[in-house]
This record gives C-alpha cells, sequence and structure tokens, in this order.
C-alpha cells in the first residue's frame, strides 16, 4: 500500500504530517481483508487511525490469478520489510554511485557512459527474490547482479581516478572501510604493532582491486619468528553486512584457516576487502621483530609487500584484569535474546576470552525456591549453580533481581508481608542469607554478588521499593553489592534514600558525554562519599557505533573519573533476528558480536571492548610501577612522566577531537588511545 501510493503521491513529507494512503491498484480478490502494519527498521512505532476498504470491479472476480506461496501474516511482513530494505540500499548506493561519478575528475563521455550504467543496473532489478526468509542474509553485495555496481561501475570510476592494478594500504582498525568512494591517494604503506605477551591487539590491510574479473589473494608473512603464518597471528575476512538502518559496515570478522601457502581469500573488484590481524603473542622473547606481509593477488596482479614491525614488550599481561566488564549476558537457563541452547556455550567462551568477568543473569536464579510449613527456606539452585559453572572465574556475579514493588511474586511466599515492616526485613534476610550460605559453599563471598533490583530508575518510577529490598539485605548481609544504573534528567531530584542504599552508581555514559557540569557532578559527589561508580552504555543499533569512540574508550572515560567497572547492553541482544539479517530485527541490535542461532562469528566492536579492558590495565600496570620506584628512592624523569601519563594521559585522549562523537561515520583521529598507550610502554621501560 505505501508503495502503490508513493508511485502516485511521491515520498513521505518532512517531518510531521498527516498522510492519507490509498490506492485502486489492488488487482486481488479475498473474503478478508488483514492488514500487517510494517515499521521501517530502526522505527520503533507506527500508528494509523482509519482504515476503509472499497469494493473493486466485478471482473477481478471472473479473473483466474495465481494465489502464489503460502505465507502468514508475520512471513509476509518479515518478506515486506527485507525487501523494503533491500530497495532502499539499492536506492542509496545507487544515488552515491552517481555522487563519486559526478565528483571524480574524468572525460566527459566517460562520466555519462558510467552515469547510463548505473541507470542499467537500476533498471535491471538487481535486488534478489526473497524465497526463504531463513535462508537471506545481508551480506553485501547481495547477488551477483548486485555486484556489477562495483565489477562494473566503481571500479572503472578507481581507474580513473588513478588506480593502477590494485592499491594496498594500512588504515587504522578502528576506521570505518570505505564502501563507495575512493582509496585514500596516500595510505599508510608499515604495520606497527605493539604487544605485552599475552595481550589481544589489532591491526588491518585494505585491499582495492582497479582490474576485472574476481580474484584470488593469498598473504603470508616473512621475516617474523614461526614462519609465514605465525601462531601469535590471527587472519579474519572482514565481511560487508547490511544494518537495520541501512548503513553499510564492515565489522564481521570470519577466520581464516591458513595452510602452508599462507592465508587465501577472494577479492571483488571495486570493492574494498578488509583483512583483520589479531596479534596474540605468548613465548616470543622481548624485543623488535621486522618482517614483510607479503600479498599476492592472481591474474598478473603481482605482490605487494608490506613492512611490519612488531615490538613486543617485557611484560607480561595478567590473566586476570582489573576492569570490571559485563554486558547483561543472561546465560542462565536456556538462553535469553539471541542467546541459544545450540550458541550458549561458544557464546560465553568468546566473552570469557575477551575479558568478560561480570557476567549476568536473570532474577530466576534466586527465585527458585520454596518456603517450607515452618519458614525454612529451600533452594533449588539449578539453574544458578549451572551459570555458576559456565563463569568460574568471574570477579563479580551481577543479577539483575527486577524487584515488583508489592506485586512481587516473592512476597505472596513471604506470607504478603509489607514491604519496609520487619516481618518483610525478617523474611528477606532468611531468604537472602539461604542464598549466601550456598554461594559461601562454593568458595564466593557476598562480596562478589552484585544485585540490580530495578533497572533504570528515573523520574516517575516508584524507588520505594529498591530502598525496602536493599536495606534489608544490607542488614541481613552487609557485603552484597547493592548496584543501580539511576537515569534521571535532573540527578538532582533523585531521592536521597537511593543513593544512600546503593553501593555502586551506574550512570548512562552517553547521557553524560551530553549532560552539563552539574549532572556529572552530582554523581562525583556521591563518589566522594564512598560509592563507587561504573559506566555503562545502551545505544544502538550497535554496529553503526564507533568501536572506538563508543566501546573502547570507555574504558578510557572510567579511568578518567576513577570508574571500576564498564558494561554494554547488551551481548546477547540481537533484536530478535540474526545478526547476519538485521532486516527483520525488532529493535536495536545491540550485540557486538554477529550471533545467529547456532553460530558466533567476532565482530570488531567485540574487539574493541576487549582492547578496551587491556588499556585499562595499562594504567593499573603503571601505578604498581611507580609504586616501585618511590619505594627505591628514584625521583627522575621517568617518574615524573609517570607522574604525567597517570594524570594526564586519559585526559588526552578524552579530550581528543571527536572522542565523544559515538558514531561510527564520524571523522575522528583513532589513533590517539595507541599513542599514549605506547607512551606508557617506553615509561615503563625507563623506570625499570
Amino acid at each position: 500500500l505505501v508503495r502503490l501510493d508513493q508511485e502516485v503521491h511521491g515520498p513521505w513529507p518532512e517531518g510531521y504530517a498527516i498522510r492519507k494512503l490509498e490506492t485502486h491498484a489492488l488487482a486481488t480478490r479475498g473474503r478478508y481483508v488483514q492488514f500487517v502494519l510494517v515499521p521501517q527498521p530502526g522505527a520503533g512505532f507506527l500508528f494509523t487511525d482509519e482504515v476503509e476498504v472499497y469494493r473493486g470491479p466485478e471482473s477481478l472476480l471472473r479473473e483466474s490469478i495465481s494465489l502464489g506461496r503460502p505465507m502468514t501474516a508475520e512471513q509476509a511482513a518479515a518478506a515486506a520489510r527485507i525487501e523494503f530494505c533491500v530497495a532502499r540500499r539499492q536506492k542509496t548506493d545507487a544515488q552515491a554511485m552517481e555522487a563519486l561519478i559526478r565528483r571524480v575528475s574524468m572525460p566527459k563521455t566517460k562520466r555519462l557512459l558510467l552515469l547510463e550504467k548505473v541507470n542499467r543496473w537500476k533498471e535491471a532489478k538487481a535486488v534478489p527474490s526473497i524465497q526463504r526468509l531463513d535462508q537471506f542474509a545481508a551480506v553485501l553485495p547481495f547477488s551477483s547482479q548486485y555486484r556489477t555496481l562495483f565489477t562494473e561501475i566503481q571500479r572503472e570510476i578507481w581507474q580513473q581516478a588513478g588506480v593502477k592494478k590494485w592499491k594496498v594500504w594500512v588504515p587504522c582498525p578502528w576506521d570505518p572501510v570505505p564502501y563507495i568512494g575512493l582509496p585514500p591517494k596516500k595510505g599508510a604503506t608499515q604495520m606497527e604493532v605493539h604487544v605485552l605477551r599475552g595481550e589481544y591487539r589489532a591491526a588491518a590491510v585494505n585491499i582495492a582491486v582497479a582490474e576485472p574479473g574476481i580474484r584470488k589473494v593469498r598473504f603470508w608473512f616473512e621475516g617474523l619468528p614461526d614462519g609465514m603464518t605465525p601462531q601469535y597471528v590471527k587472519a579474519y575476512r572482514v565481511v560487508w553486512t547490511d544494518t537495520s538502518v541501512g548503513q553499510p559496515v564492515a565489522a564481521a570478522l570470519l577466520p581464516m584457516p591458513a595452510d602452508s601457502k599462507g592465508w587465501g581469500t577472494m577479492v571483488i573488484p571495486g570493492l574494498v576487502q578488509q583483512i583483520w590481524l589479531t596479534f596474540h603473542v605468548t613465548h616470543l622473547s622481548p624485543g623488535e621483530y621486522h618482517g614483510m606481509l607479503v600479498i599476492e593477488g592472481d591474474g598478473g596482479l603481482g605482490r605487494k609487500e608490506v613492512p611490519v614491525r612488531l615490538v613486543v614488550w617485557p611484560w607480561q599481561f595478567p590473566k586476570k584484569t582489573t576492569l570490571l566488564l559485563g554486558g547483561w549476558s543472561y546465560t542462565d537457563g536456556p538462553g535469553s535474546y539471541g542467546v541459544t541452547k545450540q550458541n550458549r556455550k561458544e557464546f560465553v567462551q568468546h566473552l570469557r576470552n575477551h575479558f568478560v568477568n561480570a557476567p549476568w543473569a536473570q532474577g530466576t536464579v534466586l527465585r527458585t525456591f520454596t518456603v517450607e510449613t515452618n519458614g525454612t527456606i529451600q533452594l533449588d539452585t539449578r539453574r544458578l549453580d549451572d551459570w555458576l559453572a559456565q563463569w568460574p572465574d568471574a570477579k563479580m556475579y551481577m543479577i539483575f533481581l527486577a524487584i515488583q514493588g508489592s506485586r512481587d511474586p516473592m512476597l505472596r511466599q513471604f506470607d504478603n508481608v509489607s514491604m519496609g515492616s520487619p516481618e518483610f526485613d525478617r523474611w528477606v534476610g532468611r531468604w537472602i542469607r539461604a542464598w549466601v550460605d550456598h554461594l559461601r559453599s562454593k568458595g564466593i563471598p557476598p562480596s562478589r554478588l552484585g544485585l540490580l533490583l530495578i533497572d533504570e530508575p528515573r523520574e516517575g518510577v516508584d524507588v520505594e521499593p529498591i530502598i525496602a529490598w536493599a536495606r534489608a539485605i544490607h542488614r541481613a548481609v552487609p557485603e552484597i553489592v547493592i548496584w543501580e544504573d539511576p537515569i534521571y534528567r535532573d540527578p538532582t531530584h533523585t531521592p536521597k534514600a537511593l543513593w544512600e542504599v546503593c553501593d555502586v552508581l551506574c550512570p548512562n555514559r552517553v547521557s553524560w558525554l551530553r549532560a552539563n557540569k552539574t549532572y556529572r557532578e552530582v554523581f562525583l559527589e556521591q563518589q566522594r562519599k564512598g560509592r563507587t561508580l561504573h559506566f555503562y552504555s545502551c545505544s544502538g543499533p550497535a554496529k553503526v557505533l564507533d568501536p572506538y569512540s563508543y566501546y573502547r574508550l570507555q574504558a578510557w572515560h572510567c579511568r578518567l573519573i576513577g570508574a571500576k567497572g564498564t558494561f554494554f547492553w547488551a551481548f546477547g541482544d540481537n533484536g530478535g533476528a540474526s545478526s547476519w539479517n538485521e532486516y527483520l530485527a525488532r529493535h536495536g541490535p545491540y550485540t557486538p558480536l554477529f550471533l545467529s542461532p547456532k553460530t558466533v562469528i567476532p565482530g570488531k566492536h567485540m574487539e574493541a571492548i576487549r582492547e578496551s579492558v587491556e588499556d585499562y590495565e595499562y594504567f593499573v600496570v603503571l601505578e604498581k610501577a611507580l609504586a616501585q620506584a618511590r619505594t627505591q628512592g628514584k625521583n627522575g624523569p621517568a617518574v615524573q612522566e609517570a607522574e604525567r601519563l597517570l594524570r594526564e594521559g586519559p585526559r588526552q585522549v578524552m579530550e581528543a577531537p571527536g572522542a565523544d562523537r559515538i558514531l561510527w561515520r564520524d571523522s575522528k583521529d583513532r589513533t590517539v588511545a595507541d599513542r599514549v598507550r605506547v607512551q606508557i610502554l617506553r615509561c615503563l621501560d625507563r623506570l625499570q
């Protein structure tokens, strides 16, 4: 209906407007009519006021029509959504390609020829037909016909812009990969990686082929220890995918197996292909290593050599990190959001490999109990024990209890006592002590249990349940951590009692970035009074957010204000759809990974989170080294430099231009954090 209306009356009006959608072009028949409302991806709501259906001409009743393939209303809505998104992608790409053709200097005849090619491409219906919803993937380009936009048009534009055969350059791995546009005239030609033994650091190389024909490209190392494919390097092919809001990203990291000749991948001419390399050095001796990354393309492309400088610094990265990291993973029970029975084990292992040490469970793990006639609490610990077994090395165990005020089902088990009454306190104390005793039997002290009672308290939310439950829990077991994430627009309106019952306050970092000094000072004052600060972020869709400023710099921001934990909503929230087809996501999606019901594929955003935890640890190591130097009576330039870095390093990164802009498309220097990181390494070297 929308499409048929717009063909006659044009696109939607700009801004708010009343729009009557009508068409007389539906040539169909039926006894009933069902309207399926399909909001555009990224839109939260759709409103309609009136629906009118008019009888069509009698001739439609006599004509033979094809019923097509049977589908439910939900399937029809999904198919319509995919078709809309694919058509949007095609329209946007065609417009961007036409703009690029007009911008690049070339002969007029060539320009007209390329513009005509774009027109023919649009008319050729490069959009694939949606036969199986469960098999569609929003991986770009969608089809062989769609691919010609790059192989026959952008490739020729590159040639007109002076790209000879192919171009290889070393980008900042956190910069967005160019989709429709020109390769840079001058790109970095050397790869430089600084690592501690045991940590993970990323590097990347971009390949742009301007010659016709899909090419196979192989690459390997020469001159570095351990041969052509060192065991301390993992290679990934970066896959282009479209997002729920129609912004293409190169973020999925598809592991590439190595063979005796190195790694190999296919490269589409006219489309930048990125190779992602993760360095994880564990056994090399400290020192500086020099070699080459050799890239060889078939079909006459030839050979490119990228100099590599690998610096292994003489410290061991700790196996247990200091900064708390979590993301409402909810791996208890059968799993939630995009976590399933089939992918849960791999999901948990991936998070543990990325330094997640503050996992989350749903409140069900503490709500499975019965009360005996004599008042004894009888626990059912199976769900909790299964979750604890997944996370044997966690620093904190975070549980979202989701208290429901006076309607909470637990109150019925507690003889329907009134919140805040002495009887309520006794029942809550009996309940929480039973669980704490069970945790202690597993070697987990209550200080490692964090409880979120009500999520995001704010204006209009009754916080009395938080206050009552927190007081009762603290009276019974003072060591338990009450963790809350208030989002009051004006935090000066926060009830004083709410501040008093919280051990940890976790403001929303994006709100903090956009707020005034008064907003921030309220939380900093609570910090001075002894409460711990953490940060969390919950913006989306995740894949259009900057891995650098949104994800990696959150740990730097923690260091700047003295926060001890970093959290993101949510590692498993894929919006109810596979990460390989965000078009069907109901919200967000928010996961920094690429999740399907059966698989977990790495993503750049999660890699940035891992590096952020490592960055934070550098300051912990520097503090210890500085303290040791002082005990030895040292007070030279190295000590002064360490003091300066501890004081000014986080500020230098956080106050760099663009550091507060969270979208990936925002232009900024994403190398500042690594420059400061290397300064810390050099300072540590001088201290010792």
